[in-house]
């Protein structure tokens, strides 16, 4: 999702996963849809376009990098003027804010929702945009795929940044449990191990998320380490009741009530998780790496003390990826449109922005140069590679694991995910809080509910 995303970004990707009740258009009051109109201009020939990655100001770090960087490409783009908004993307409130006309002109979305979001026509085509930039036709194939119409085409969005989810732990609670912190758990049993071997009367070896789409997401996430499908090539059928979406839900179950690993209080958040994991209340949690940067930002944690390894395995040998993507609003006029484009290409992939934001990340105490996954391939992805390498500030030794880990990367199911994930946190929520739940059972509804969906959706 998130990528980080999702959830979340990056979101950071998966702090996009923030949920919210659903406005309705009925609600709008004038006031807030004046100030979300996307068209507006500061003079006949100024252009301003609106985006929704306003850093929180929780942390003041982010938002003046981003300042900085919008105040670069006014100087350089003199007639395009961007205003951003902290305004995640929500996938429950999305189609009514843009029917409201509150969306912005640049939505940061997750990998899953383009091809969605075409179906119901509410992407701005970008074709001629995204074509007309040089690098475009650098992005790794699989990646353009997500915001391509297979049909048509046509073009509807820039993917911005991917994820690979893996295991963030506490180092020295490794160490004193008599674990080397250098190699992380690889497998299903070992990752079990471990969490016993880290649980104390004040330390809870794992902690796992399960609600706001998460314990979907993060279910998603087990299913493919143990081999198994989320749903059929086609999107039109749902497999994740099988004897691999029983496993995953057995070891957590195991993990929470014979093993005692795992926190006693559930309904967690990623949010939630990080901060465990950042008042060392927990030893290891599930994150993306982009994660990094809230550890650092909100907690001012010790970057030395955590570490970041590969998703555990039983059979799959892959974890889950997603990402980040801006679409544009097809109501806002094409010179919106062009001036979100040009932000979003300058303040992501030109090189040398990128390289002050970078510096501009280390001086200000935010996190540079952590793990990423590649969009791109070729020359420019290397150039990026040694750009990140240039400034890092985390002890990128921790995360040798993870960088080196031969894990297939697969990316979320495509066909109405979210509502998907939404179907599973209850599952999760039960195994993790009912000693007597029926993990097939359980999955056996879920999967009939999401099945009546996916006819739905395809009918």
């Amino acid at each position: 999702m998130s990528m980080t995303p999702k959830d979340a970004p990056v979101i950071n990707r998966r702090s996009l996963l923030q949920r919210g009740a659903a406005i309705g258009a009925g609600l709008i009051g004038l006031e807030a849809f004046v100030a979300c109109g996307s068209t507006e201009t500061t003079s006949s020939s100024t252009t301003t376009a609106t985006v929704n990655t306003l850093p929180p100001s929780s942390n003041p770090g982010a938002i003046y990098v981003f300042n900085q960087v919008v105040k670069q490409f006014e100087q350089t783009h003199p007639n395009e003027k961007i205003v951003g908004k902290n305004d995640p993307y929500d996938p429950a409130t999305f189609l009514a804010r843009l029917a409201a006309g509150q969306a912005e002109d640049a939505t940061q979305s997750y990998f899953t929702e383009p091809q969605l979001l075409m179906k119901k026509h509410a992407l701005a085509d970008i074709s001629d945009l995204a074509k007309g930039w040089k690098y475009f036709s650098s992005y790794n194939p699989s990646i353009a795929e997500i915001v391509t119409d297979s049909a048509t085409g046509k073009i509807y969005g820039i993917p911005q940044n991917a994820y690979g989810l893996g295991v963030f732990y506490n180092r020295a609670m490794f160490k004193a449990a008599g674990l080397d912190p250098d190699k992380p758990p690889t497998t299903w049993d070992e990752f079990r191990t471990y969490a016993k071997k880290l649980t104390t009367p004040s330390v809870a070896g794992f902690a796992e998320t399960s609600t706001s789409n998460q314990g979907g997401w993060h279910f998603t996430n087990w299913i493919y380490t143990a081999g198994g499908d989320m749903q059929s090539a086609d999107g039109k059928k749902a497999l994740f009741n099988s004897d691999k979406g029983v496993s995953v839900l057995q070891m957590l179950k195991d993990m929470r009530f014979t093993d005692q690993s795992m926190t006693k209080q559930q309904l967690f958040t990623q949010a939630d998780t990080l901060q465990l994991l950042a008042t060392n209340k927990v030893a290891m949690v599930i994150m993306a790496p982009d994660q990094l940067t809230s550890l650092k930002a909100q907690y001012q944690a010790n970057m030395d003390n955590f570490g970041i390894g590969p998703m555990p395995q039983n059979g799959g040998n892959a974890a889950l990826t997603g990402g980040n993507i801006f679409v544009f609003n097809p109501k806002s006029s094409r010179d919106a449109i062009k001036a979100a484009f040009d932000y979003v290409i300058y303040s992501n992939f030109d090189l040398n922005v990128v390289e002050n934001s970078l510096a501009l990340q280390a001086s200000s105490g935010q996190v540079a140069g952590a793990p990423t996954n590649i969009l791109f391939i070729g020359d420019f992805q290397q150039k990026i590679n040694a750009l990140n390498a240039k400034y890092a500030n985390v002890p990128l030794q921790n995360y040798t694991t993870f960088v080196n880990a031969q894990v297939k990367l697969r990316a979320e199911p495509r066909t109405q995910t979210q509502k998907m994930y939404a179907a599973l946190d209850p599952v999760v929520q039960a195994v993790l809080t009912n000693r007597g739940a029926d993990p097939k059972a359980l999955l056996d509804q879920a999967a009939q509910q999401f099945q009546q969906i996916l006819d739905q959706s395809a009918s």
